[in-house]
């Protein structure tokens, strides 16, 4: 009985194998000698044909579906299923005030800023980019010269185009725009009655085919090869129809996307013939973006399928925004009711420009109008937050056996370096980041096979930019509970200089009271009691010291007992309540919750001195600091922030909201790793 022929084996060596294995258990070819004889060219022939048909069939099954797709053609015909148009180039915004100064006589009483009109901003990254306007804007004449205010400047260079239709050679009513980095927002499309009559008609992109009936202006884009976009008129049902002869124009910016951010300073040649004029930047460049990718149409589209053009929940605010402003690296929506307290009928927005800066006031009240408000809810007010960012601290120790490796301490360490970078990846540095402490030390213990264990000490440090010269009050969130004691002066990286009690300056430093977390949290009333005529005395006793209370009455009885002071040392406390009233009852809380921060310098000895024994109280369970009423004068660092280093209780680390977990890898004392053997 032959051999079957096995056919589920795809690589060619080992389909070539089969073929002959088959072959020699044919009778007409058992002697052959497969390897010398001419017939093994023959079976490398069938060989690669069945590998290359397996290829080939492998392709177009991946291609069929979005999720497997890489061909870009085959996942933009995906995304074209699902209604979804993928996010062209964006131009760079910047927004200027431009004064125009007539000469000496002028009569005219008003000017117009138009269209297209190029201004040159200085070099970013030793590279000029030409902005224009892309809107016409007319001023009149106030205190002899011409304010255009607030004018809104994209980078790109104008192209327009003009086809002629024709309903023969074009039944389909389409028109390619041949610039791959086309900026879409940008484009404008006007339908000329013919050569003949030059009167023209404005189309609009249609952002909903449901409401457009035969005689809606409207036009459809959709994406084409090469990275191109084409536009699509009616057909007489759904949008109007285009008539023989009619010339579509299209105009918009061909931009160079993110490469034009931070542009912050322009100059115009002339504006309607005048030479004078005064370009003054009100807000940078931003907003740039390249073309969207194809990972990003795979994760967007199945999306924006779920939620056209409305934003109800928060996942089709985030859909939606990102798709209209590609800039945003990353976004975290969440609804007030979430809030603690809640704060109903909001919505907040919190966001990453790939750039890693923050947008500007300017551009937020952009987005908030055009994208935004647009499609919400009237009734939920959507606000902008600015992203926390908490940058990590990380120590590691490595142990490892010298004897089973050729490798040095230092390559061991070179080894974990690029392993924990690799691990607080990309995906890290952005909303919802998680750092899983056992899985950062397993993924430096798998380095290699000499390291015997890793232990990771992980700080966070939160940055504050003071006003100096002033008093104020600032409230530090790490967003993550504290280890009771660890904010010390040995791991605060900047000081900062304040006056002392004698109003010397000093450079001081901050670090928590010794025991000051263990003292009274809170006391609370058990049993109000009756017919207190006066106040009671509250007396605290227990193995620690310095807690003091004071109680309130109101209509003989207890109704509040204040924490006036929480002492030190305290692991057990008793409240002793003693007046002229009976049956008053308060237990003592103590959960090392609060801890006292205090201010110091070192004399000429290296000695602390104290300055400020409460300058601060930190929450060890919020991980909230509060340094109270505090004046710095100036700060020991080039950048005038201050640092605030503190020791995380023991756990996984998870992102939430507006916090971004960070790896500052500019900073030298961000990750410290030491090999031991």
């Amino acid at each position: 009985m032959p051999e079957k022929l096995e056919i589920t084996e795809l690589d060619f060596e080992a389909i070539k194998s089969n073929l002959k294995n088959f072959l020699r258990n044919q009778t007409a070819f058992k002697d052959y000698d497969f390897e010398g004889a001419g017939l093994s060219v023959l079976i490398d022939l069938l060989a690669y044909n069945t590998h290359y048909n397996a290829y080939y069939l492998n392709m177009v099954a991946n291609e069929m579906f979005l999720d497997t797709a890489i061909v870009r053609d085959s996942v933009l015909s995906h995304a074209k299923a699902l209604n979804y148009t993928p996010t062209s180039a964006r131009a760079a915004t910047a927004n200027v005030t431009v004064v125009v100064t007539p000469p000496a006589g002028n009569t005219q009483s008003a000017l117009t800023l138009e269209r297209f009109q190029p201004f040159q901003a200085e070099a970013v990254d030793g590279v000029n980019y030409t902005f224009t306007t892309t809107e016409a804007q007319t001023v009149l004449k106030e205190n002899s010269v011409f304010t255009f205010s607030n004018v809104t400047l994209k980078q790109g260079t104008p192209q327009v185009y003009q086809q002629t239709y024709n309903n023969v050679t074009n039944p389909k009513r389409e028109f390619e725009l041949p610039d791959s980095n086309i900026d879409t927002t940008t484009l404008q499309v006007l339908v000329q009655e013919s050569d003949a009559n030059t009167s023209t008609k404005t189309f609009t992109l249609s952002t909903d085919a449901t409401i457009a009936n035969s005689t809606s202006k409207v036009y459809f884009l959709d994406t084409s090869v090469n990275n191109q976009y084409k536009v699509r008129f009616g057909d007489g049902v759904v949008g109007a129809a285009l008539a023989n002869g009619n010339i579509i124009i299209s105009s918009y910016l061909a931009t160079d996307g993110d490469a034009a951010n931070r542009a912050n300073s322009f100059s115009v040649g002339t504006i309607s013939g005048f030479s004078s004029v005064v370009v003054s930047p009100i807000s940078a460049a931003q907003g740039g973006a390249t073309q969207e990718t194809l990972t990003s149409i795979k994760y967007r589209a199945p999306l924006a399928y779920t939620s056209p053009n409305r934003m109800v929940t928060t996942l089709d605010y985030e859909t939606l925004i990102r798709n209209k402003y590609p800039a945003f690296e990353s976004l975290s929506v969440w609804g007030g009711e979430t809030q603690n307290p809640p704060v109903y009928g909001k919505v907040f927005l919190a966001y990453l420009l790939k750039e890693g800066v923050t947008i500007n006031e300017t551009e937020k009240a952009r987005i908030l109008r055009e994208i935004v408000l647009p499609n919400s809810v009237i009734t939920v007010t959507p606000q902008f937050i600015d992203p926390d960012f908490i940058y990590l601290l990380l120590t590691v120790a490595i142990n490892y056996a010298a004897k089973t490796t050729t490798a040095t301490a230092g390559e061991i360490e070179a080894l974990a370096r690029t392993a924990v970078q690799t691990y607080l990846g990309a995906d890290f540095n952005k909303f919802g980041g998680v750092l899983v402490p056992s899985r950062l030390e397993r993924t430096v213990d798998n380095i290699s096979t000499a390291v015997i264990g890793t232990n990771i000490t992980i700080r966070l440090q939160k940055r504050v930019t003071p006003l100096l010269n002033t008093a104020k009050t600032y409230t530090i969130d790490f967003g993550f509970p504290i280890r009771r004691g660890s904010v010390l002066d040995t791991v605060t990286s900047t000081g900062f200089s304040v006056y002392d009690s004698t109003n010397v300056q000093r450079l001081a430093f901050l670090d928590e009271q010794p025991n000051s977390f263990t003292g009274v949290d809170e006391i609370i009333i058990n049993n109000p009691g009756f017919g207190y005529t006066e106040t009671p005395t509250v007396t605290i006793t227990g193995d620690g010291v310095g807690a003091t209370a004071k109680a309130t009455v109101v209509n003989g009885q207890i109704t509040k007992i204040e924490l006036l002071t929480r002492g030190e040392g305290y692991t057990r406390a008793l409240v002793l309540i003693t007046g002229t009233g009976y049956g008053a009852a308060a237990t003592a809380i103590i959960v090392a919750r609060f801890g006292t921060l205090r201010t110091f310098y070192y004399n000429d000895l290296a000695q602390k001195v104290i300055i400020d024994a409460t300058a601060g109280t930190i929450d060890h369970v919020s991980g909230q600091i509060i340094l109270d009423n505090l004046k710095i004068l100036e700060v020991d660092a080039a950048d005038n922030l201050v640092r605030i280093n503190a020791e995380v209780e023991p756990g996984v680390l998870t992102a939430t909201r507006n916090q971004i977990l960070r790896l500052d890898t500019t900073d030298a004392t961000a990750l410290q790793i030491t090999a031991i053997s």
